[in-house]
């Protein structure tokens, strides 16, 4: 499952001070950057090579997402479901199949 895939391999999640924007890091250096704002939203992959990196992948599986003050859910083609939960205790990963 993508979902479980993308949780095994990222690394750390960054997130802007208004929650409108947050990256999502893989151990692979790669990343996935996230927009979402009332006006706009949108998700890109960004890979140390071209072609290379886990977050290529992902980017074209990714069916919806949600990007607020207390998560970044990601939906995938296959049904699996990321949720990286942000906290007083830190970014907390849960994946859901």
């Amino acid at each position: 499952m993508w979902a479980t895939r993308a949780r095994a391999a990222a690394r750390r999640l960054r997130v802007g001070r208004r929650f409108f924007e947050a990256q999502l890091v893989f151990e692979d250096g790669s990343l996935l950057h996230f927009r979402h704002d009332p006006h706009t939203r949108w998700v890109q992959a960004w890979a140390p090579e071209e072609g290379g990196g886990l977050a290529p992948e992902l980017v074209s599986r990714i069916g919806r997402f949600r990007l607020n003050r207390r998560h970044l859910e990601l939906w995938f083609d296959d049904g699996s479901r990321l949720e990286v939960r942000l906290g007083a205790f830190g970014t907390r990963f849960r994946v859901h199949e």
